[in-house]
């Protein structure tokens, strides 16, 4: 700091410089009898934390030296000056300035020891000291975060089971299934096991990604990963989910999928459309499926995925399957047929094999779908800032048959549906200061009046 000082003055003037450079020199005069005694005493206590600790001085002063030569410098230069004031005979100073030394000495002594100054460890969380200790002990050099268990305390089954069947409409069937399967294997907690792995097969819009992300809301405290798989046709897309190889471009980065893992640590995974994914990265997921776990290419370092339920969604041979949920009864048949249908459009069975359940996805009634159309109006509605007094039942019968002219295009097109026949009127509404509304049918028109 002092050679700082001085080059900012040789910067400004020479004359400067000097004025300075002298006051600095008067300063050291004055204080030079209280320094003397501190310097033996601080450079006997640095070696001797030196020695104990067997760290280079450059290390030691970065770290505590700062602070310890402080008291050290005070315990010598109070302890000289208590020793010359008893022998003057002045006691009472004597005693102050060597209580004052001991002081010093004392804290010198606790510093050198390790005692004042926490361990880096103790402000790790007490939930990841196992994981740290494992790590530093050698015994698990290659695991990060992740692994942790999945908490349904204060959860009631049938509750969440209600909850999500509400807004997953003409699904009743695989939103039992799912909830219940997830509930009994997190309280078995399988070792090197996800919680589950579902896999979710239908027609488009029939509610399977919908299911997803409604169980991710309901248990997991909105931990949802969500991975599009059509945007992993390429071979090279492993790298988005494990990272590039050491040395590549991009490296540095690590893999996003293991980085999301290693984040939320528990919560689901959603592997959208699975049969898009190159075989690749279909390879590339084996692990994951099997046994929770991911390894980053770029680091080596393996990411526990033991804390989340495994989704995959696939829109394949969804007419076949369609056909076979309503020839057959639930049960074991049904899902072998399921398997063979999914089979014969070349889904690997090795994928099949790592599966704990698959759950088709049926077509959707006229009541569902009815259902789903009111559902959207009364959100828009809410949207909008307005309350909806009546619907008249045209506009649902209409709406409901022209979904089914365009079944295939599930509910995505009924939201469009809903959209294009009502909300121009209900801002309309709400523009002329009407909170509440209703909505009719006139001929071929969709009427929307405010009511007072």
């Amino acid at each position: 700091m002092i050679a700082a000082m001085f080059r900012s003055a040789n910067a400004a003037s020479p004359v400067y410089a000097l004025g300075l450079g002298l006051l600095l020199l008067l300063v050291l005069f004055a204080t030079l009898p209280a320094l003397l005694p501190a310097l033996p005493v601080a450079s006997a206590g640095i070696a001797w934390a030196m020695r104990k600790h067997g760290l280079p001085l450059r290390h030691f002063l970065r770290s505590r030296g700062a602070w310890l030569t402080t008291l050290l410098a005070v315990t010598g230069s109070t302890g000289w000056w208590a020793l010359a004031d008893a022998h003057a005979g002045e006691a009472s100073a004597g005693l102050a300035l060597g209580t004052a030394a001991i002081t010093a000495a004392s804290l010198a002594y606790l510093t050198i020891e390790g005692h004042i100054m926490r361990s880096i460890l103790e402000l790790v969380p007490t939930g990841q000291r196992d994981q740290l200790d494992s790590f530093l002990s050698g015994s698990d050099p290659v695991v990060a975060a992740g692994g942790a268990v999945a908490d349904f305390t204060g959860l009631d089954p049938a509750q969440v089971t209600e909850a999500i069947r509400h807004r997953v409409i003409g699904q009743d069937a695989a939103v039992e299934a799912a909830t219940s399967l997830i509930f009994r294997r997190a309280r078995l907690r399988r070792p090197n096991k996800p919680i589950a792995t579902l896999l979710f097969v239908g027609a488009t819009g029939a509610g399977k990604t919908e299911l997803s992300k409604a169980i991710a809301d309901t248990m997991f405290r909105r931990n949802l990963i969500r991975v599009d798989c059509a945007e992993l046709s390429q071979p090279q897309s492993t790298q988005r989910l494990i990272g590039a190889p050491p040395g590549y471009i991009g490296s540095d980065a690590g893999g996003w999928l293991c980085r999301e893992i290693g984040r939320c640590r528990t919560g689901v995974i959603l592997l959208d459309e699975i049969e898009k994914a190159h075989p690749d990265v279909l390879t590339t997921l084996m692990a994951l499926l099997d046994e929770a776990r991911l390894t980053e290419q770029s680091t080596g370092t393996t990411f526990n995925a033991t804390g989340f339920v495994i989704v995959m969604t696939s829109n394949a041979a969804c007419s076949s399957i369609a056909q076979v949920v309503a020839a057959t009864e639930d049960g074991s048949e049904r899902i072998g047929r399921v398997k063979d249908e999914l089979k014969a459009v070349g889904f690997r069975s090795e994928i099949l094999a790592r599966v704990d359940a698959v759950l088709p996805f049926g077509d959707l009634t006229r009541s569902a779908v009815a259902e789903i159309v009111g559902l959207y109006l009364l959100t828009f509605a809410a949207d909008v800032g307005i309350d909806l007094q009546c619907v008249d039942a045209a506009l649902l019968i209409d709406l409901v048959q022209r979904r089914e002219q365009i079944a295939g295009y599930g509910v995505r097109e009924v939201v469009r549906l809903v959209e294009g026949a009502v909300v121009d009127g209900l801002l309309d509404v709400r523009d002329m200061g009407y909170h509440t509304a209703a909505i009719a049918v006139d001929g071929e028109r969709v009427v929307v009046t405010g009511v007072e």
